[in-house]
């Protein structure tokens, strides 16, 4: 008799708690969440290990806004904090500007699209040695084209090869390159 009066008042309770929760609105719910393909700040590179940094760098390098950058090379400025070495001159120099253009970069430019890419540690990544400061990571990237017209097209994954370095400040990307 005790559990059943205990799990009588367990039922109301719970049932007043879920009343009560709409009080006080108008019957609109308040909606949090966001579709607007915000970019979320990734954590600073100080933060983060050789990995994470390899992916940080590469999804903002391979992440481009042709209707409003002059070329893909302002991705490179974008993942700057996230570079080191030979590619950090390159993406502060004025030689950037040379990046090859993508073959669709035109048309998602009168498009406005905007592409945006996901990447992951590859299996295929060497093993290395414990307390190296270079590490070779290979990062598969799945770039996705958000259309303005809300659709999106995924493209073919590809595989990028990646050389981070540690600093005395984290780790930075120094090099990456396109793997067949």
């Amino acid at each position: 008799m005790k559990i059943q009066r205990a799990t009588a008042v367990a039922v109301m309770v719970a049932a007043a708690a879920v009343t009560l929760t709409g009080c006080g609105s108008n019957g609109e719910q308040e909606h949090t969440g966001r579709d607007d393909h915000q970019v979320i700040d990734p954590l600073p590179p100080q933060e983060i290990d050789a990995d994470q940094t390899a992916i940080t760098a590469m999804q903002m390098i391979l992440s481009w806004q042709p209707a409003v950058d002059t070329s893909k090379s302002d991705a490179l400025l974008r993942a700057q904090r996230y570079l080191g070495g030979d590619l950090l001159a390159v993406a502060q120099s004025d030689t950037r500007a040379e990046v090859r253009p993508d073959a669709d970069w035109q048309q998602w430019a009168a498009s406005k699209d905007a592409l945006t890419a996901t990447c992951a540690r590859s299996d295929s990544t060497p093993a290395a040695p414990a307390g190296m400061r270079t590490l070779v990571i290979d990062v598969a990237c799945t770039q996705t084209v958000l259309h303005a017209t809300g659709q999106s097209t995924r493209l073919t994954p590809e595989q990028w090869r990646t050389t981070v370095t540690r600093t005395d400040d984290g780790w930075r990307l120094t090099e990456y390159r396109f793997e067949q």
